[in-house]
């Protein structure tokens, strides 16, 4: 593809897509057909006439519709003194001025900047750099810095500029509160944004957890409206942490313990009778100065009587940046002497007539009054409509909300006439735009006082299933970046839209569809708990809808058995199980094969959770029968016939899983219990390895695995294979540091994520996989441990035990299914018999070796195999040596593994 470089963006001149530092940057449709026609003619002179025919091809449009989309441009460009792009000829057209690089490759994959969530104002702060630069400092000496002033006054413009210098050198993190309405999303949200993946309802803990050793700046603004609760949270990341510092933007201090407090000021307003050349260095004037000249080429403040005007606007305005801006912007329609005679008598009505507010507000009030009253009807329809969103939105997802009354140019024109008059900003590292915090406000009063509000947050309910749906469609083929740079700001829409259509006023169908169609935002967002709580409220409300027995119930079955699964660890197995039970009754009715197979899939993780592993292989066995074109059958097949102590067969199908793995962008799936296909089926061969007696081919894949899986950064597979391989095969190896190493990683992986499934696991193994030190009450806990454990758990722990293992825990495993690990069961309890009754012990021994011999099983027959010899009666002792010698020979391994020095220490004092 032909890209041309230019600052820190590139354009794919064929595709027609802008990206910034490697990110998707979007663009209004005739802002990119503009910039395309510009850059492709670098340095030179475009004509008005051509960059008509470029952006409206088919359209006749005047001169003023250029005008506002190149104002849209050079925006959303972010220009300013000191970078431009495009320059005005008069009378002549206009030219992109700025350095271009074209280069050409065959790839149409773009390299990703590094990861942060930063945004970007398409501004240059003027009068605020010795502010930022002693607040910088000020940070650097406390842990705890909040950033305090009235709206409009630039404070989060301050603290992005104080975050980009200081992230050159420390990770930070920006949580924007004004997205939140409920404080209790706080922790959720700054969960999801440090790339947690939860599985848990304390938030808290588990975000404290990931920030405990982290030297990390997080940056909280507009805290106002949730100062109580984000003074709590703050305090308590404080306490619990060494290396984290905040960034706070409010209107008043959080009056936290160590908390320093810079309240920023107005921009300094000239006083009476500057010259000139005292004017324009002054940081308001400059400010005014600097916005006209992007919006206009009208004004050029050459003379006098010009900069005494803009001296004027900005002393009426109190120095207050976005009210500056605001007036800025009219001056390229009503002309600068029109804006400064509009400006004085209203706004001082406007105070007269606010006294309850403090002298800024009641500026900043009569200034947004004063632009909203210069807006035409579609404009108006279109700045209040849009307040509906929480966040950030695209210029699509705007105009989707307004698309049955406003579409095409009027849309266009009416969405472009808000940025010019800059109470649209763009504001975000992706390119979307957003209202600033003061501008919504106003726009939500706006919204409220109209006629169409319940139209709007429907259309914003309709445009958030859509949205949804695309997010399902693509977390099959999008890389997880690109899905989270295009889906991660949609949970916001979604708790939004969910909130109105549950309201009284809403439409009660509706939110029940949102919530049983989100479970791919919920999960990989890491917001599983407050899923649960939703799909729960969904289901309370189910009769009341049309969605009982449909696709929607099923889907929010499936959702909630997962979940419960997931949060709820062993003990929440039978109430997912039943959920999918369900599930899957209103999969048969419907007749749909995949929710059957999501359904009937679930019931067989839960099962072989629970040791259960005939009745998994069934479900899957049926399945197979019944829809033979599926190819996920493997998946569920090649572990539970590996549980069973079918190494033949589930070596088959985990070679099947890793061939449709092979094939996929990405195979961890989002339903059921979430585990990467290709990871699973890798995990299982390399035990099967270890079982058949090829040590060396098993190890080695394990470390390519733990490599593998850091890549993957998939923490419910890296558990998985941890607990379910690399843990159990050290230990069995003898390699006991290494298996502590690994049982640490578990820890710290399901600790950071709050996997409670996999925290008993590192539980139960903390009692197994023996420390420098053993107490009596530390056997006693391992022997409840053991009483407690059921299904696969209860075999590994048993097998790790070995002979700590108690008779009862021995008998207990040995009654359910597990065939993988029955020789060694049925050893350990020979082993226990041995000073009651020898004979009784050799024939249990003799079982456990022909059961490990029939599934393929070479270590534990060779475990057997030593124990026979200790055992060994006269006579006998030659054949049963045979024997040992025999199995040691099946065995690949150039390791120091101690059961084979065991047994080839025994066959050498046979030979001497």
């Amino acid at each position: 593809m032909a890209v041309i470089k230019f600052g820190t963006f590139e354009l794919d001149l064929v595709d027609k897509k802008l990206t910034e530092s490697g990110r998707p940057y979007q663009l209004g449709k005739k802002a990119l057909e503009l910039l395309v026609a510009l850059v492709s003619n670098a340095g030179e002179i475009v004509s008005k006439e051509e960059l008509m025919r470029a952006a409206w091809p088919t359209t006749t449009v005047d001169e003023g519709a250029l005008r506002v989309h190149l104002l849209t441009l050079r925006k959303a460009l972010g220009e300013y003194s000191e970078q431009r792009y495009i320059e005005n000829i008069a009378g002549r057209g206009y030219v992109f001025v700025a350095p271009v690089e074209l280069s050409v490759t065959d790839s149409g994959t773009l390299a990703l900047a590094p990861d942060t969530n930063l945004p970007r104002f398409a501004s240059h702060l003027i009068g605020r750099e010795e502010f930022i630069a002693t607040s910088v400092t000020a940070l650097a000496s406390t842990r705890l810095l909040t950033i305090s002033g009235a709206g409009g006054i630039g404070k989060t413009a301050v603290a992005l500029e104080m975050a980009a210098r200081i992230q050159a050198s420390r990770r930070v993190v920006f949580v924007d509160l004004a997205v939140l309405k409920d404080g209790r999303l706080l922790m959720p949200t700054l969960a999801s944004l440090l790339g947690l993946v939860l599985y848990t309802n304390d938030y808290r803990q588990a975000v404290l957890n990931s920030l405990h050793s982290s030297d990390i700046l997080l940056l909280f603004d507009n805290c106002e409206h949730l100062i109580e609760t984000v003074a709590v949270e703050v305090d308590q990341i404080l306490k619990a942490t060494a290396r984290v510092s905040i960034l706070a933007t409010s209107r008043e201090p959080l009056r936290v313990a160590g908390e320093r407090v810079r309240k920023l000021p107005s921009l300094h307003v000239p006083d009476f009778g500057m010259s000139t050349q005292e004017l324009l260095s002054i940081p308001s004037v400059e400010l005014f100065v600097e916005s006209v000249k992007l919006a206009s080429d009208l004004e050029n403040f050459g003379d006098e009587e010009s900069l005494q005007a803009a001296a004027a606007i900005v002393r009426s305005l109190d120095g207050i940046p976005l009210a500056i801006e605001l007036a800025a912007s009219r001056v390229s329609s009503l002309g600068l002497k029109s804006v400064l005679g509009s400006l004085g008598d209203p706004l001082s009505i406007l105070r007269r007539g606010r006294r309850t507010a403090p002298p800024r507000q009641q500026t900043l009030r009569a200034t947004l009054d004063w632009s909203h009253d210069s807006l035409n009807a579609d404009e108006r329809e279109l700045f209040a409509t849009i307040a509906v969103f929480p966040g950030t939105f695209s210029d699509h997802a705007a105009e989707f909300l307004v698309r049955e009354r406003l579409s095409g140019e009027r849309f266009d024109n009416a969405f472009d006439g808000l940025l010019l008059k800059s109470l649209i900003a763009v504001s975000s590292a992706d390119g979307r735009y957003r209202l600033l915090d003061t501008t919504k406000g106003y726009a939500l009063e706006k919204l409220a006082a109209g006629a169409f509000e319940a139209a709007s947050r429907f259309s914003h309910a309709r445009y958030c299933r859509e949205e949804l749906l695309r997010a399902e469609a693509d977390w099959r083929g999008l890389p997880t970046g690109d899905w989270l740079t295009r889906y991660a700001t949609l949970i916001n829409d979604l708790r939004a839209a969910i909130e109105w259509a549950s309201a009284p006023q809403g439409d009660l169908d509706l939110a029940v569809e949102l919530v049983a169609i989100s479970n791919t935002v919920w999960v990989q967002l890491g917001a599983m708990n407050e899923q649960l709580i939703a799909v729960e409220g969904a289901i309370g409300h189910l009769p009341s809808t049309r969605h009982p027995g449909t696709d929607v119930e099923l889907q929010l079955r499936i959702a909630r058995g997962s979940a419960l699964y997931h949060i709820g660890g062993f003990r929440s197995d039978q109430e997912a199980s039943a959920e999918f039970e369900r599930a899957a009754v209103i999969a048969e009715q419907l007749g749909n094969p995949g929710r059957i197979m999501r359904a009937y899939g679930g019931m067989a993780s839960v099962a072989s959770s629970k040791g259960l592993y005939l009745r998994s292989i069934a479900i899957a066995t049926d399945l197979q029968r019944r829809f033979p074109g599926a190819l996920s059958y493997s998946r569920l097949l090649e572990h539970n016939y590996l549980f069973h102590g079918d190494l033949k067969s589930s070596r088959e199908q985990a070679d099947l899983s890793l061939f449709e793995a092979s094939r996929a962008v990405r195979t961890t799936q989002n339903y059921g219990t979430g585990y990467d296909q290709g990871t699973i089926a890798r995990s299982v061969i390399t035990m099967i390895d270890f079982l058949e007696g090829n040590i060396d081919r098993s190890l080695s894949g394990i470390e390519e695995l733990i490599v593998d899986c850091e890549k993957l950064g998939h923490s419910i597979s890296t558990c998985l294979m941890l607990c379910l391989s690399a843990i159990p095969i050290a230990y069995l190896a003898g390699q006991i540091e290494t298996a502590r190493a690994k049982l640490d990683a578990v820890k710290r992986i399901a600790g950071k994520d709050m996997l409670v499934r996999w925290q008993e696991w590192a539980g139960g193994y903390d009692l197994v996989v023996p420390q420098d030190t053993q107490t009596q009450e530390m056997q006693a806990t391992l022997q409840q441990a053991l009483q407690d454990g059921v299904g696969m758990r209860l075999e590994y722990m048993t097998v790790l035990a070995g002979c700590r293992a108690s008779p009862a825990a021995l008998d207990r495993a040995l009654a359910g299914d597990a065939g993988w690990c029955r020789p060694e069961l049925l050893r350990l309890k020979a082993v226990s018999l041995i000073k009651r009754d020898g004979a009784q012990a050799r024939s249990m021994l003799i079982e456990a070796i022909d059961l490990a011999r029939s599934i393929g099983a070479v270590m534990w027959e060779l475990r057997c195999a030593i124990c026979l010899v200790r055992l060994a009666e006269p006579g006998k002792a030659a054949s049963v040596m045979g024997e040992l010698a025999s199995v040691l020979k099946r065995v690949d391994s150039n390791r120091p593994i101690p059961d084979l020095e065991i047994a080839r220490a025994l066959l050498a004092a046979r030979d001497a």
